[in-house]
């Protein structure tokens, strides 16, 4: 972005010792030592202990407060501890590419979100994040398809909604931006960039009055800086 691990030599002393929770992680890697005779990619799959995986949890908690925090370098720490005792975590591998999305790390941020999906298909943050990536990158069309995937995984997912209208946006596919903006807005009908946003589409559409509506509506909410928009254009 390993083989398989077995110890099979147990004695009875050892097997009294053993929890339930070990004893099922026993009884895991030997059904898995069957498994691999028939399937050798499962066997290239790394093992990970129901220890690590815990760990794993944590370090992914404690990653995603330090990101919240903005405190960056830290989360990335954390979140590639999370990997290093999990690599198949693709909540991990999500935030770190936030986290390089954010440094403007683009390659690194794309490489994290194409492992994020690899890991998981159903990852809807995931390809939000890659969506940006490409959209950076002016690779619209590809954004779009992955603002698309997203919303699939999860109808509510404004954030997706957003950045998908803002490339039909400067496709100049105005229909599907003010379609996409409006979505968001039924949402949350407090999010005054969506208002000003949607206005920009109209505008362009060349329906001045609902463009003049939605930024006054922006400003309303306490977008300030739409009213230069509005003195120049809705006279």
């Amino acid at each position: 972005m390993m083989i398989c691990h077995f110890n099979s030599q147990i004695t009875q002393i050892e097997m009294n010792k053993i929890t339930p929770i070990v004893f099922v992680s026993i009884r895991h890697s030997i059904a898995r030592l069957f498994f691999c005779l028939f399937s050798f990619a499962y066997c290239l799959l790394p093992t990970v202990t129901f220890s690590q995986a815990l760990d794993s949890v944590g370090s992914l908690k404690s990653g995603i407060t330090q990101f919240n925090a903005g405190n960056y370098e830290g989360a990335e720490v954390e979140l590639n501890k999370a990997v290093e005792l999990n690599p198949k975590n693709s909540d991990a591998r999500y935030y770190l590419g936030e986290v390089s999305f954010i440094l403007k790390e683009d390659k690194k941020a794309m490489e994290n979100y194409n492992k994020a999906i690899e890991l998981d298909s159903a990852n809807a943050k995931a390809y939000k994040g890659r969506g940006r990536i490409k959209a950076k990158l002016e690779d619209y069309y590809g954004s779009i398809e992955d603002f698309s995937k997203a919303i699939k995984l999860d109808k509510k997912f404004s954030d997706a909604y957003f950045n998908r209208a803002l490339s039909y946006l400067i496709l100049k596919d105005y229909k599907s931006s003010i379609a996409d903006f409006s979505e968001v807005i039924k949402m949350n009908q407090k999010d005054f960039q969506a208002y000003s946003q949607r206005g920009s589409a109209k505008f362009e559409s060349g329906d001045k009055k609902g463009a003049c509506i939605d930024w006054s509506k922006a400003g309303e909410l306490g977008y300030a800086k739409i009213y230069d928009t509005i003195k120049k254009n809705c006279k």
